[in-house]
């Protein structure tokens, strides 16, 4: 409240502007991809009202467009492997962290989640090595 009674809301501007720009940039950048759409479905309906063939780059990024590429996973036991061992870093360091904030607290027991999620995947990935046939 100001001094007149009136209510303050200037120690809610930071908050709602910091919460603003992640918005602003997710539909900016749907508005521009929306926009080379059109731009390359407009030249592609020129091509063919011309009478032209269409360069097949053009039909090939639209095709690929709607589809994200996914990034390829390892495969085999390292698919396994990877996840576990970061997962036993990211638990000691968090206990390590928390028990060096604050010495005496429980805190550095949420290290203990990661730390077993990770050494369960290892040891599935020992067992899963030691199932596979010898090349």
């Amino acid at each position: 409240m100001t001094s007149d009674g009136s209510p303050s809301f200037g120690h809610l501007i930071i908050p709602v502007l910091g919460l603003l720009i992640p918005i602003v940039a997710i539909v900016a950048h749907y508005l521009a991809k929306a926009h080379g759409e059109r731009q390359r479905h407009l030249t592609i309906r020129e091509f063919a009202r011309a009478g032209q063939p269409v360069p097949p780059e053009l039909l090939i990024e639209s095709q690929n467009a709607s589809w994200p590429s996914r990034p390829v996973r390892p495969e085999g036991l390292n698919r396994i492997l990877v996840p576990g061992v970061v997962n036993v870093g990211l638990g000691l360091g968090l206990m390590g962290l928390f028990a060096l904030m604050s010495p005496g607290s429980w805190l550095w027991g949420i290290g203990l989640v990661p730390l077993n999620l990770g050494l369960g995947l290892l040891a599935l990935w020992a067992y899963l090595r030691k199932q596979q046939p010898a090349p």
